[in-house]
């Protein structure tokens, strides 16, 4: 257990709080702001603050990801390139079925979370080819 630790170990308890406060400040402000008409202030002022609270987590996780030993450096970075190109795939192939006539699906909401359950399969198996 404590290996596999410190592959994690740039994902500490204050980032996890961090996250998750960022994660309730975009879901309270996206609730909030569908109390305003599109395109008004308001609206796009909470729309910029989803943006800040998501760039701060990422920004975050990319400085805490320099703390990492080359070799747990990589298995993440693999780990990422795997969830980014599956995700990005998801959308893409997602918007050509819209095109053809199915429903549209809300990838604003469910682009992140699909990524997170990408990479942690990915990481797993990347895990796995390096020990």
């Amino acid at each position: 257990m404590p290996e596999l630790r410190s592959y994690f170990k740039c994902y500490e308890p204050r980032f996890i709080a961090w996250a998750l406060v960022a994660a309730l400040v975009t879901v309270l402000a996206a609730f909030v702001a569908k109390r305003f008409e599109p395109g008004s202030a308001p609206r796009l002022a909470l729309a910029a603050l989803e943006a800040v609270a998501m760039g701060t987590v990422v920004l975050g996780l990319v400085v805490r990801m320099r703390h990492l030993d080359e070799l747990q450096r990589r298995i993440q970075f693999e780990s990422l390139a795997v969830a980014f190109g599956v995700t990005g795939a998801s959308i893409q192939g997602w918007g050509f079925f819209e095109k053809a006539g199915l429903p549209r699906f809300d990838w604003g909401l469910w682009g992140w979370p699909c990524m997170a359950v990408v990479w942690a399969v990915a990481f797993v198996f990347v895990k796995r080819r390096y020990e």
